[in-house]
């Protein structure tokens, strides 16, 4: 309840109350007193009515210009979810050895068992499916990808945070400080580290189990965006998965990363 409303909601069940007391206290005498107090009681009703009436209107239209907002908040973000999103499918089918007999309708199908245990075979140090004259492999690609997400989320957090719900800015929280993002910010140490241990020129950041369970943490908190992100938006702004994604016309190629 808005602040200046908070005042009429105190005083006007008090005044009423005097009325009904005066009301019931009055003597034969003062007949006069009755009807007074009787009339002056119906004038607070009203205006109580009124108040309360008032109120409802700008609290709908309160929440419903924090949707609009909210829903352009979502909207702001759409483009980073979708390259978020195509990087872990992306990372997926370049290190399977061929597409699991499955139908993928969702985004949330995606992330399963078969998901997390294929990554074990992605080569970090391969190319990976950049446009243009830029090079890069796996772990640039990761590491300049979740930066980029991250940045997006702290300027969509600065600008909307009085417009998102609490539970949505928790949630955007806790996937910046997720302790996978701190492991691919600190790739390059372990990169030059497992490189210096290995006499292989191929590099795994998902070999170890640990790792995939923090990764997996890390999913889990992106599907629940995306589903509060299809919820919020139309039907043409969704992200999907296509059955154009799975095409070896399209970048990267099935097991191009595979060890």
């Amino acid at each position: 309840m808005r602040s200046s409303l908070k005042t009429p909601y105190v005083l006007l069940p008090v005044l009423l109350g005097c009325c009904f007391f005066v009301y019931f206290i009055s003597s034969g005498q003062y007949p006069w007193l009755k009807s007074f107090s009787l009339d002056i009681a119906s004038e607070i009703t009203g205006i109580i009515i009124v108040v309360f009436s008032i109120d409802r209107v700008m609290a709908i239209d309160q929440e419903n210009q924090r949707r609009k907002l909210e829903s352009v908040a979502f909207l702001q973000l759409r483009r980073p979810l979708q390259r978020h999103f195509y990087l872990f499918f992306n990372m997926f089918k370049a290190a399977i050895a061929e597409k699991p007999d499955k139908t993928y309708q969702t985004v949330a199908d995606l992330f399963d068992h078969t998901f997390f245990e294929e990554l074990a075979f992605l080569d970090f140090s391969k190319p990976a499916p950049v446009l243009g004259a830029i090079e890069a492999d796996w772990s640039e690609y990761l590491l300049r990808e979740c930066s980029q997400f991250k940045d997006s989320l702290n300027r969509t957090m600065e600008k909307y945070c009085l417009f998102l719900q609490p539970e949505l800015i928790e949630l955007m929280e806790e996937m910046i400080n997720s302790p996978f993002l701190w492991i691919v910010f600190n790739a390059p140490v372990i990169r030059q580290f497992s490189v210096n241990n290995n006499t292989s020129n191929s590099y795994n950041l998902l070999a170890r189990q640990e790792i995939r369970d923090l990764l997996k943490e890390y999913i889990q908190l992106i599907t629940a965006l995306l589903e509060q992100y299809n919820q919020r938006v139309p039907e043409d702004k969704q992200i999907k998965i296509s059955d154009e994604l799975w095409a070896n016309g399209v970048l990267p190629k099935i097991g191009s990363g595979r060890i």
